[in-house]
């Protein structure tokens, strides 16, 4: 177990940090220099573990409406009555018109890596849904993990202070006993 934290009690494994309750019984155990130290480096591991944790959410969060657009064209050409023509982009500027014919029963889609697959449109709006489903579980997980972050950087910037309020107190005390014992 560390100085400023105790295992974690979330599913990602997220240390919890510690409120240091007697912070004068902390300090006649510990070095203020250690304590110091040992938060400091809590306090960085808990903003990059943040910065991490909102980059990945937002990552989600802008996968969410391409996933939902994908499932409404799936459902779009699986009620389709007659033979559609589109545009579809080949290149960042450059697109062509195609025919879809009313028949076709199978869609095509991205899975990522440079890989598509050819799914019948149930298979396609099952693995949509699934993947929506996921993406949405994930993004409240992000949320959950995020606040449980915010909650112990919280509580180890009040640390700081306390133990930083100590020393003071400490010193000034120190300065008083030198100035009476001359």
């Amino acid at each position: 177990m560390d100085l400023v934290t105790k295992q974690a009690q979330n599913n990602r494994k997220i240390p919890e940090a510690i409120f240091f309750e007697n912070i004068d019984e902390l300090i006649s155990k510990n070095s203020i220099q250690r304590l110091m130290e040992s938060l400091q480096e809590a306090y960085n591991k808990y903003k990059f573990m943040e910065a991490q944790l909102v980059k990945q959410r937002e990552s989600m969060q802008n996968k969410l409406p391409e996933i939902e657009r994908a499932l409404s064209i799936v459902e779009h050409l699986e009620n389709q009555k007659e033979d559609e023509v589109v545009d579809f982009l080949i290149t960042d500027t450059i697109y062509s018109k195609a025919v879809l014919p009313k028949e076709n029963k199978t869609v095509a889609l991205w899975l990522g890596a440079n890989v598509m697959v050819e799914f019948e449109f149930n298979e396609a709006k099952s693995l949509l849904s699934s993947n929506k489903e996921n993406a949405s579980s994930n993004l409240r997980q992000f949320d959950e993990d995020i606040v449980f972050l915010k909650d112990q950087i919280t509580t180890i910037e009040v640390n700081i202070a306390r133990v930083y309020n100590a020393n003071i107190r400490i010193q000034q005390t120190q300065q008083q006993q030198q100035q009476q014992a001359k």
